[in-house]
């Protein structure tokens, strides 16, 4: 669209041209005829050329092979066409920046410092130009935490990343630079061909460990309402990266049927006492500070999203709709505490953690859970994390610990083709309610192809074992499979709306679905098709 328009207005210039031209033969003979400035042609080169520069740079991070031409020599003599193209240039290499720039956050990688652009305007102008890149302060230290290797996620990673809004830029208030932000408001309609009646499902609610009411979808975390047009969550993120020396904060803020799904079914496990309506209003919220230690040593203390597994608890920023098993059963959904985190380079961080408790608000114990993160991007083709996070998590009881190793390779053979691995293993002493210890795991394999500009579907298989029911209430094994079909709307890189319809499938070797209006659990298999559609900002 964008050339097409640019070709229409072009024609319009010659056309206005051969109309004026008997017009601009008088004019001539009472004034000069006015042309663009050399200096001014000199300094769009200056720009194409530092251009040139930063997109060779961020080619170079990205491992894309160099087919840019380089920018033209400075021109020795001024036309008004020579203008227009070399101010189209400009904006074609400024979209291409900010592609790149996107791709490049979505790898998990630091951008490296970019390239001072100089102003389109002749040299009388300098001084409104910005101050040399010594005097600029010195950039704030990322925050890679969770999934933040998917290239092409509408939205990507727990912390904000360089597609985030400046809110003093936007308002013109210096008071509120540096302050970015993103949000969303999601919303879905999801059908289940088992067709449970809300009378069985909510009787079966005191044994079903996601608490909803008419939660007719069965196995899920959030997407548990079937036949029925569901606002899913509302929510904005507002975060300011401290710099060297400097203190920042992130506050996630939302609301929808997701808030209720997971504070009500902390509660159900773990007791009224767990959580608090702050909880219940804030997914996130910490204050943090980087030392000026090393390469910079950053302090988070709060409220996390938690760190663990390849998906997060919002849609938008995960490979499928639908959350796989082991999100739903073998990790938390939250961590409050203490994060400490460091880049020993732009391949290798690391995180300790101290924490409450696996979701709790107010710790059930006296003990604390302690984690651990270790993280190695040596190039965009591969990445992989480890996590841990060990500690006692039975009310009144500091001695028994829970083991958690949560483990994601993500290998992205091409730009297009990405994948993901996830393997959680768990094991608690003493969680049985015969005193005896339990265990828990789970593989997810996550296959995802931009096939277009605008299409980029996602396949997941998985496999999870409850060989005790401790998580999921029923001993089984489960097996799962669903298809995404991402669907982008918008312009270009403007694209505001995500449109996700979702086939899944999920099987158990036990009786853990319900079918009409039988009660109880009685079917082993449930099938369901659901339309996700997102806007975000």
């Amino acid at each position: 669209m964008k050339q097409f328009n640019q070709g229409v207005a072009n024609r319009c210039r010659v056309v206005q041209r051969w109309a004026l031209l008997g017009v601009m033969s008088v004019c001539a003979v009472i004034a000069p005829a006015q042309t663009t400035s050399v200096e001014g042609l000199t300094a769009l080169q200056t720009r194409i050329k530092q251009q040139d520069a930063r997109i060779q740079e961020l080619r170079s991070q990205l491992a894309i092979p160099e087919n840019e031409a380089a920018a033209s020599q400075a021109p020795t003599q001024a036309t008004e066409d020579e203008s227009v193209a070399l101010e189209a240039r400009v904006q074609q290499q400024d979209a291409r920046i900010q592609e790149l720039e996107k791709q490049l956050a979505k790898t998990g990688k630091k951008p490296r410092e970019p390239v001072l652009l100089a102003q389109a305007t002749p040299p009388a102008a300098d001084a409104q130009q910005q101050p040399p890149p010594a005097q600029q302060p010195a950039p704030a230290a990322p925050a890679p935490s969770g999934p933040t290797y998917y290239p092409f996620t509408a939205v990507g990673g727990i912390y904000t990343d360089s597609n985030a809004k400046d809110l003093g830029k936007l308002t013109n208030i210096k008071l509120f630079e540096g302050i970015k932000f993103r949000g969303w408001l999601d919303a879905y309609y999801d059908y289940n061909f088992n067709n449970p009646h809300a009378s069985v499902v909510n009787a079966l609610q005191p044994v079903t460990a996601i608490k909803g009411s008419n939660a007719n979808i069965q196995g899920r975390t959030f997407d548990i309402h079937s036949n029925s047009f569901t606002f899913d969550l509302a929510e904005i993120e507002i975060e300011k990266v401290p710099e060297r020396g400097g203190v920042g904060f992130k506050f996630d803020m939302a609301f929808g049927d997701t808030q209720n799904i997971y504070n009500d079914t902390i509660i159900g496990a773990l007791g009224s006492n767990s959580q608090s309506l702050f909880d219940k209003t804030f997914q996130h919220a910490s204050i943090s500070y980087l030392a000026p230690i090393g390469k910079g040593l950053r302090f988070d203390f709060g409220k996390f999203v938690t760190h663990i597994g390849g998906e997060t608890i919002e849609s938008i920023k995960n490979a499928n709709f639908s959350h796989s098993f082991f999100y739903t059963y073998g990790i938390p959904f939250q961590d409050t505490g203490l994060r400490v985190h460091y880049d020993f380079n732009d391949k290798v961080y690391s995180e300790v953690y101290v924490l409450n408790g696996w979701n709790v608000g107010f710790d059930l114990n006296r003990g604390k859970t302690y984690g651990y993160t270790l993280s190695y991007s040596p190039s965009p083709h591969f990445s992989a994390v480890a996590n841990w996070l060990g500690g006692p998590e039975q009310t009144d009881n500091s001695g028994n610990w829970r083991h958690l190793g949560d483990f994601q390779i993500y290998i992205n053979p091409t730009p297009k083709f990405r994948t993901m691995t996830n393997v959680d293993v768990a094991h608690e002493k003493g969680a049985l309610a015969n005193g005896k210890d339990t265990s828990w795991a789970g593989v997810a394999e996550v296959l995802r192809y931009r096939v277009s500009e605008r299409f980029d579907p996602s396949f997941r298989l998985e496999w999870y074992r409850d060989p005790n029911g401790f998580s999921t209430n029923v001993p089984q094994n489960l097996l799962g499979f669903t298809a995404t079909l991402d669907t982008f709307l918008g312009n270009g890189a403007n694209d505001k709306i995500l449109i996700r319809p979702e086939f899944r499938y999920d099987h158990s070797n036990n009786n853990f679905f319900s079918v009409g209006g039988t009660p109880g659990l009685t079917r082993k298999y449930q099938a369901t098709v659901a339309i996700n559609v997102i806007y975000y900002f």
